[in-house]
């Protein structure tokens, strides 16, 4: 069955006005002049040379051997496509997509094309995870093994295939944040025009000081131990109620400890989807602003980065250890807690409740999956560093989820201008100024796993 004109152009305009495009206005204009040609069956205009000249504005003497403004497009659109349907677009019926060597965008519903892809995405997915397991078995002391771990063939493949699916969920990250670098460049244009200077001063309250100094800024996601196999259960290696790194580095001494304390085996280099996404963000406005930056799991994160880094960090200290043992002044600390029915849960607690606002702050769920958080809240939090020179971001969530929409508020222009008049201190008439340090709540909204809608809750200066 054929998809209908109507159809194709509904999802045109889904695709459209989604979050994914949200600000990349070449895209946009790519993907709104291929798809029409298509659906018009015009595609006789879907050629290089028309293209170059019809949507990015290149003269009568294009040459795409030299300007290579189309592809490097195209490839771009493609990746947006993939992360339009793994994200908001998950639940569409019309499936758009750009097949590689052409410009013709094809138009399917995605049952069919679900049902016809499934053996060729399972051959890749697989071949995929034997080739990264094959490559970590090249690096195995970064696997977690105490003395006492019985040496059992099926617990160290499902600790490869963990480990494996993690490491190449953050290779692929940094790939995409390459790439988008690198095309940027190729195109000699900064896509949103976040590198004019307009742009640059519209950010500069949240993000001056992290920007201002040569130096990369480290970025660091949550890469917590935990207990157990995935037969039996796993659990968080340290409660949620424990103290932060146990050896005067935030990173814990794991092997010895874990040895000492337990005969479970340990699976590490968990990652959360949450902090990916929000890598993703990050990675997005690092390579806008031509900002230099380098990425660190918060396993082998130690004082001295602390101490001399500009630093964002990704995730709760339910995953980041050391954020336990901060000195650092909050009102918003992530703390255990109960739930309605008493059972244990995690959450935040507001330990300088103003006017309007509550003391505990809790994800909500439609059922007893973790998988089915309907509303997160998170915090984003900007404090000084630990010597005093630097500074430190913070994005929590009390879930992934949060985690992931915490990032995308402090990288899409929109969340920015919103953060910052709430906190803007500057007389009217002047420049926006925001307070030293600062920590704002924010409420997710969670839709299939997806963050669908962010809304600002409250904020509370810490210098006051």
């Amino acid at each position: 069955m054929s998809v209908t004109r109507e159809e194709k152009v509904e999802q045109l305009d889904r695709v459209l006005q989604g979050r994914t495009l949200h600000g990349s206005e070449n895209l946009r204009a790519f993907l709104r002049f291929v798809a029409l040609r298509a659906i018009d069956n015009d595609e006789s205009q879907l050629k290089e040379y028309v293209i170059a000249t019809e949507v990015f504005g290149r003269g009568n003497d294009f040459d795409p051997k030299i300007d290579s403004v189309v592809r490097v497009q195209a490839g771009r659109l493609r990746v947006k496509l993939q992360e339009y349907y793994a994200t908001e677009g998950k639940a569409d019926r019309i499936l758009i997509d750009l097949p590689k060597g052409q410009y013709t965008p094809v138009f399917s519903y995605t049952q069919i094309t679900a049902a016809l892809k499934t053996n060729g995405v399972t051959h890749a997915v697989a071949e995929l995870t034997t080739n990264a397991s094959a490559a970590h078995e090249d690096s195995d002391a970064e696997i977690v093994t105490p003395a006492s771990e019985p040496k059992l063939p099926s617990l160290r493949r499902l600790k490869l295939a963990v480990a494996s699916l993690s490491v190449l969920s953050l290779v692929l990250a940094v790939l995409v944040f390459s790439y988008r670098r690198e095309s940027l460049r190729a195109e000699g244009t900064s896509g949103s025009g976040l590198t004019e200077p307009a742009a640059r001063e519209e950010i500069a309250p949240l993000w001056g000081e992290l920007l201002r100094s040569p130096e990369p800024v480290l970025v660091v996601f949550s890469n917590t131990l935990f207990q157990g196999t995935a037969e039996e259960g796993m659990k968080l290696y340290k409660s949620l109620d424990s103290p932060g790194g146990s050896s005067g580095s935030p990173a814990l001494n794991q092997s010895m400890e874990a040895g000492e304390k337990s005969r479970e085996p340990l699976l590490d280099h968990y990652t959360g989807i949450g902090e990916v996404m929000g890598m993703y963000f990050l990675g997005d406005l690092f390579a806008r602003a031509q900002h230099p930056y380098r990425v660190k799991r918060s396993l082998l994160l130690n004082w001295d980065d602390t101490k001399s880094e500009n630093i964002v960090v990704l995730g709760s200290p339910a995953e980041n250890f050391f954020l336990r043992d901060l000195p650092q002044k909050q009102d918003f600390l992530f703390r255990p807690l109960k739930d309605e029915q008493q059972k244990n849960t995690f959450g935040i607690v507001n330990t300088r409740p103003q006017a309007g606002e509550q003391q505990t702050y809790l994800a909500k769920q439609d059922g007893p999956s973790r998988s089915q958080i309907a509303e997160d809240y998170a915090v984003i939090s900007l404090l000084q560093g630990l010597s005093g020179k630097n500074r430190l971001l913070i994005l929590a969530g009390i879930t992934t989820y949060g985690t992931q929409a915490a990032a995308e508020y402090v990288s899409r222009p929109e969340y920015i201008r919103e953060l910052i008049a709430h906190l803007n201190t500057a007389p009217p008439g002047q420049p926006p100024k925001l307070p030293d340090d600062y920590q704002i709540l924010i409420r997710v909204k969670v839709n299939g796993g997806v963050p669908i809608q962010v809304s600002y809750v409250s904020h509370h200066v810490l210098s006051q």
